[in-house]
Protein backbone atom coordinates (compact mmCIF):
# COMPACT_ATOMS: atom_id res chain seq x y z
CA UNK A 1 0.00 0.00 0.00
CA UNK A 2 1.06 3.45 -0.65
CA UNK A 3 2.23 6.05 1.79
CA UNK A 4 0.68 9.70 1.93
CA UNK A 5 3.66 11.66 1.41
CA UNK A 6 4.17 14.68 2.99
CA UNK A 7 5.84 17.34 2.20
CA UNK A 8 7.98 19.29 5.09
CA UNK A 9 9.46 22.80 4.61
CA UNK A 10 12.57 23.37 6.42
CA UNK A 11 14.43 26.51 7.33
CA UNK A 12 18.15 27.54 6.54
CA UNK A 13 20.28 27.38 9.80
CA UNK A 14 23.79 28.07 10.07
CA UNK A 15 25.65 25.43 12.26
CA UNK A 16 28.92 27.27 12.72
CA UNK A 17 29.73 30.88 14.48
CA UNK A 18 30.83 32.37 11.27
CA UNK A 19 27.47 31.70 9.18
CA UNK A 20 29.20 29.93 6.32
CA UNK A 21 28.27 26.28 7.15
CA UNK A 22 24.57 26.07 6.17
CA UNK A 23 22.43 23.24 6.69
CA UNK A 24 18.54 22.73 5.80
CA UNK A 25 16.92 22.25 8.85
CA UNK A 26 13.52 21.15 10.47
CA UNK A 27 12.58 19.27 13.65
CA UNK A 28 12.64 15.27 13.57
CA UNK A 29 9.29 15.87 15.36
CA UNK A 30 7.52 16.44 12.46
CA UNK A 31 9.33 13.14 10.64
CA UNK A 32 7.89 10.95 13.99
CA UNK A 33 4.50 12.13 14.00
CA UNK A 34 3.56 11.86 10.18
CA UNK A 35 5.36 8.45 10.73
CA UNK A 36 2.93 7.41 13.35
CA UNK A 37 0.31 8.13 11.87
CA UNK A 38 0.75 5.72 9.00
CA UNK A 39 2.96 8.95 6.52
CA UNK A 40 5.92 8.83 5.00
CA UNK A 41 7.63 12.45 5.49
CA UNK A 42 10.04 14.60 2.74
CA UNK A 43 11.86 17.57 3.95
CA UNK A 44 11.42 20.17 1.26
CA UNK A 45 14.65 22.48 1.11
CA UNK A 46 15.08 26.21 0.46
CA UNK A 47 15.76 26.45 -3.27
CA UNK A 48 15.25 27.55 -6.57
CA UNK A 49 10.97 28.70 -7.21
CA UNK A 50 11.54 26.67 -10.39
CA UNK A 51 11.20 23.42 -8.46
CA UNK A 52 8.01 24.36 -6.33
CA UNK A 53 6.06 22.58 -9.23
CA UNK A 54 8.01 19.20 -9.62
CA UNK A 55 8.30 19.24 -5.14
CA UNK A 56 4.42 20.24 -4.59
CA UNK A 57 4.06 17.24 -7.81
CA UNK A 58 5.52 14.34 -5.64
CA UNK A 59 3.75 15.12 -2.26
CA UNK A 60 -0.12 14.12 -1.22
CA UNK A 61 0.17 17.25 1.81
CA UNK A 62 2.29 20.12 2.64
CA UNK A 63 3.27 21.30 6.16
CA UNK A 64 4.66 24.65 6.03
CA UNK A 65 7.33 25.02 9.61
CA UNK A 66 8.21 27.15 12.10
CA UNK A 67 11.38 29.90 11.94
CA UNK A 68 12.19 33.24 11.57
CA UNK A 69 9.84 36.33 11.07
CA UNK A 70 7.70 36.78 8.05
CA UNK A 71 9.31 39.85 6.42
CA UNK A 72 7.07 43.04 6.50
CA UNK A 73 7.60 43.98 3.16
CA UNK A 74 5.08 41.24 2.29
CA UNK A 75 2.61 42.57 3.94
CA UNK A 76 2.81 45.92 3.22
CA UNK A 77 4.61 47.55 6.11
CA UNK A 78 8.05 48.71 7.14
CA UNK A 79 9.97 47.19 9.39
CA UNK A 80 9.13 48.88 12.64
CA UNK A 81 11.19 46.63 15.29
CA UNK A 82 14.78 46.20 15.93
CA UNK A 83 15.28 42.73 14.52
CA UNK A 84 17.17 40.37 12.09
CA UNK A 85 15.37 37.18 12.54
CA UNK A 86 14.19 37.32 8.46
CA UNK A 87 14.85 35.51 5.68
CA UNK A 88 13.22 36.63 2.85
CA UNK A 89 14.90 34.15 0.15
CA UNK A 90 12.67 31.51 2.96
CA UNK A 91 9.52 33.75 2.77
CA UNK A 92 9.93 33.76 -1.50
CA UNK A 93 10.53 30.16 -1.35
CA UNK A 94 7.74 29.25 0.37
CA UNK A 95 5.15 31.59 -0.53
CA UNK A 96 5.25 30.14 -3.95
CA UNK A 97 5.59 26.49 -2.65
CA UNK A 98 2.22 27.65 -0.73
CA UNK A 99 0.82 29.02 -4.57
CA UNK A 100 1.76 25.84 -5.79
CA UNK A 101 0.05 23.78 -3.48
CA UNK A 102 -3.37 25.42 -4.10
CA UNK A 103 -3.19 25.12 -7.65
CA UNK A 104 -2.53 21.99 -7.48
CA UNK A 105 -5.67 21.41 -4.95
CA UNK A 106 -3.08 20.27 -2.32
CA UNK A 107 -4.36 20.55 1.68
CA UNK A 108 -1.80 22.44 3.70
CA UNK A 109 -1.16 22.34 7.71
CA UNK A 110 0.35 25.27 8.92
CA UNK A 111 2.72 25.76 12.03
CA UNK A 112 3.46 29.00 13.61
CA UNK A 113 5.55 30.94 11.02
CA UNK A 114 3.20 28.85 8.84
CA UNK A 115 0.51 29.92 9.82
CA UNK A 116 2.00 33.68 9.70
CA UNK A 117 3.18 33.37 6.32
CA UNK A 118 -0.65 31.66 5.14
CA UNK A 119 -2.01 34.28 6.28
CA UNK A 120 0.08 37.00 5.22
CA UNK A 121 -0.05 35.03 1.62
CA UNK A 122 -4.08 35.84 1.69
CA UNK A 123 -4.00 39.14 2.20
CA UNK A 124 -3.72 39.24 5.78
CA UNK A 125 -1.28 41.42 7.95
CA UNK A 126 0.58 40.70 11.58
CA UNK A 127 1.59 42.15 14.64
CA UNK A 128 5.73 42.56 14.55
CA UNK A 129 5.60 42.06 17.62
CA UNK A 130 3.90 40.58 21.06
CA UNK A 131 4.74 40.17 24.64
CA UNK A 132 4.60 37.17 26.64
CA UNK A 133 4.43 34.29 24.54
CA UNK A 134 8.20 32.97 23.79
CA UNK A 135 8.41 30.33 26.38
CA UNK A 136 11.87 29.61 25.19
CA UNK A 137 12.14 26.05 24.04
CA UNK A 138 9.11 24.39 22.70
CA UNK A 139 8.88 21.37 25.63
CA UNK A 140 6.32 21.61 27.67
CA UNK A 141 3.36 24.19 27.86
CA UNK A 142 2.80 28.05 28.66
CA UNK A 143 -1.26 28.96 28.51
CA UNK A 144 -4.10 27.50 27.10
CA UNK A 145 -6.40 28.08 24.74
CA UNK A 146 -10.46 28.59 23.92
CA UNK A 147 -11.20 26.78 20.52
CA UNK A 148 -14.40 28.34 18.69
CA UNK A 149 -17.71 25.58 18.45
CA UNK A 150 -18.13 23.48 15.42
CA UNK A 151 -14.38 23.92 14.73
CA UNK A 152 -11.74 20.86 13.74
CA UNK A 153 -9.53 22.18 16.39
CA UNK A 154 -12.63 22.02 19.02
CA UNK A 155 -13.18 18.83 17.61
CA UNK A 156 -9.80 17.22 18.25
CA UNK A 157 -8.60 19.68 21.23
CA UNK A 158 -12.29 19.90 23.38
CA UNK A 159 -13.47 23.21 23.99
CA UNK A 160 -9.78 24.30 26.02
CA UNK A 161 -6.44 23.07 25.74
CA UNK A 162 -2.93 23.51 27.10
CA UNK A 163 -0.43 24.49 24.77
CA UNK A 164 3.24 25.48 23.77
CA UNK A 165 4.08 29.41 22.90
CA UNK A 166 7.14 30.00 21.06
CA UNK A 167 6.29 33.19 18.46
CA UNK A 168 7.48 36.77 18.19
CA UNK A 169 4.79 37.78 16.23
CA UNK A 170 0.84 36.95 15.68
CA UNK A 171 -1.80 37.49 12.95
CA UNK A 172 -2.86 41.19 13.10
CA UNK A 173 -5.57 41.12 10.36
CA UNK A 174 -6.90 37.92 9.29
CA UNK A 175 -7.48 37.09 5.81
CA UNK A 176 -11.08 37.20 4.48
CA UNK A 177 -10.74 33.15 3.36
CA UNK A 178 -10.44 32.01 7.01
CA UNK A 179 -12.05 31.73 10.38
CA UNK A 180 -9.89 31.70 13.45
CA UNK A 181 -10.92 28.68 15.97
CA UNK A 182 -8.53 28.97 18.56
CA UNK A 183 -7.72 31.90 21.02
CA UNK A 184 -5.54 32.55 23.99
CA UNK A 185 -7.90 33.62 26.38
CA UNK A 186 -5.19 35.59 28.50
CA UNK A 187 -4.96 38.46 25.22
CA UNK A 188 -6.87 36.67 22.26
CA UNK A 189 -4.18 36.09 20.05
CA UNK A 190 -5.69 33.68 17.31
CA UNK A 191 -3.81 30.70 17.98
CA UNK A 192 -5.41 28.55 15.08
CA UNK A 193 -7.44 29.21 11.80
CA UNK A 194 -8.95 27.04 9.42
CA UNK A 195 -10.02 27.96 5.68
CA UNK A 196 -13.59 28.90 5.13
CA UNK A 197 -13.48 28.10 1.16
CA UNK A 198 -12.76 25.54 -1.19
CA UNK A 199 -8.79 25.31 0.33
CA UNK A 200 -8.18 22.51 2.62
CA UNK A 201 -5.67 24.82 4.66
CA UNK A 202 -5.43 24.70 8.54
CA UNK A 203 -2.83 26.71 10.72
CA UNK A 204 -1.63 26.73 13.94
CA UNK A 205 0.05 29.18 16.11
CA UNK A 206 1.79 26.55 18.49
CA UNK A 207 4.04 23.67 17.55
CA UNK A 208 1.94 20.79 17.99
CA UNK A 209 4.74 18.25 17.05
CA UNK A 210 6.50 19.34 20.04
CA UNK A 211 3.06 17.61 21.75
CA UNK A 212 2.06 14.57 20.38
CA UNK A 213 3.12 12.35 23.57
CA UNK A 214 1.85 15.13 26.38
CA UNK A 215 -1.35 17.01 24.98
CA UNK A 216 -4.36 15.43 23.43
CA UNK A 217 -5.43 16.74 19.86
CA UNK A 218 -1.72 16.98 18.88
CA UNK A 219 -0.74 13.36 17.82
CA UNK A 220 -4.90 13.61 16.26
CA UNK A 221 -3.86 16.78 14.19
CA UNK A 222 -1.60 14.74 12.25
CA UNK A 223 -3.85 12.08 11.96
CA UNK A 224 -6.56 14.47 10.28
CA UNK A 225 -3.89 15.99 8.14
CA UNK A 226 -3.21 12.60 6.59
CA UNK A 227 -7.25 11.28 6.53
CA UNK A 228 -9.13 14.13 6.13
CA UNK A 229 -7.47 17.45 5.28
Amino acid sequence: MCRTIVGISANLCPVDEGGKNIHSSVSCKFAESIRMVGGLPMVIPVGDKSLVRDYVETIDKLILTGGQNVHPQFYGEKKTIDSEDYHIARDEFELALLEEALRQDKPVMAICRGLQLVNVAFGGTLHQHIDNHWQGLPFGTSHSIRTEKGSVVERLFGRASQINSVHRQSIKDLAPNFRATAFDPRDNTIEAIESVDSHRIIGLQWHPEFLIHEEKGNLELFSYLLQEL
